[in-house]
């Protein structure tokens, strides 16, 4: 079935959110989701963010929708890890006063730096949702869910300081082979987690690196440790690939934006035949209602 006929209706449910991930994008939220889920929590990661509740943060982020939506879009939902949920840790934790809060971060600056601009570079050359194509246009006027997704990564790109990094004076060095300015993106990661740590209590928050492994986590959930590795997701490859990057192909979401694509073409295509018809269908008619009163321009 397709996308939106996957949706499901947004209903208050209880409230059993117990872990909201904070951390930013790249610091092993991926890995995250997937130690939660062997855990036995339901969890919704950037997929399921934006297959079940994309027109809801829109409403959030551009309507001044109340945060209690929130609790409406998760209350059915043990956790919430990576974008753009992680971009609202100051709501979730409010509307979900018993959850516990998991801020991932990585061994330093420097490798989340690393880890931002392998990605970066990855969905470049693989031209992935690129707005500088010449067709880009084409294909936000021809599927609604392109123009509700790009003004959602319009917000995550802002968020996640992306924008102002690439707009910010360009730093020209092996270090920065795209123009990123690697200053203000690690600051930003500094910023960011200060105001994790400072904004949720103490024994409410864990600072976690993935690379600990099961011992933190499952220790400041009150849950056993499981007997198997910690999952280690989405990790650069040592051709500089990143697996979810491709995997973002294969959403229904992303087979939706397909769908109306080729529907809509569809549709231009019959409009056009319909009008060259018509125009073959009338010309003689035309010609002979010229000839029958000359006076007709």
């Amino acid at each position: 079935k397709q996308w939106y006929q996957r949706r499901v209706a947004i209903t208050a449910g209880e409230d059993v959110m117990k872990v909201i991930g904070a951390g930013l994008p790249k610091t092993g939220t991926t890995s995250l989701g997937a130690a939660l889920k062997v855990l036995g929590y339901s969890v919704h990661d950037h997929e399921e963010h934006i297959v079940f509740n994309l027109e809801n943060y829109l409403k959030l982020i551009y309507e001044g929708a109340d945060a209690s939506l929130l609790k409406k879009m998760y209350g059915d939902v043990d956790a919430v890890v990576d974008t753009p949920s992680c971009f609202f840790w100051r709501e979730l934790v409010q509307q979900f006063p018993d959850s516990k809060v998991v801020l991932g971060v990585r061994d330093s600056p420097e490798k989340w730096y690393d880890s931002v601009l392998s990605h970066c570079q990855y969905m470049q050359a693989a031209n992935w949702w690129d707005n500088n194509k010449w067709y880009s246009p084409l294909v936000m006027l021809l599927s609604p869910t392109v123009r509700a997704f790009n003004r959602l990564y319009n917000f995550i790109s802002v968020k996640a300081v992306i924008v102002n990094v690439w707009s910010a004076p360009k730093v020209t060095s092996p270090r920065a082979p795209l123009g990123i300015n690697p200053t203000i993106l690690k600051n930003h990661y500094h910023d960011y987690n200060d105001a994790v740590k400072q904004g949720v209590p103490a024994d409410r928050l864990l600072v976690f690196n993935v690379k600990e492994g099961w011992g933190p986590l499952c220790q400041f959930l009150g849950q056993p440790v499981p007997d198997c590795p910690f999952p280690r997701e989405n990790q650069a490859k040592g051709d500089g690939a990143v697996p979810v990057v491709d995997q973002m192909n294969k959403i229904d979401l992303v087979r939706n934006i397909r769908y109306e694509i080729a529907m809509n073409v569809g549709y231009i295509a019959i409009g056009v035949g319909v009008m060259g018809l018509g125009i073959r269908l009338l010309a003689p008619r035309v010609t002979l209602l010229k000839e029958s009163f000359p006076w007709i321009n």
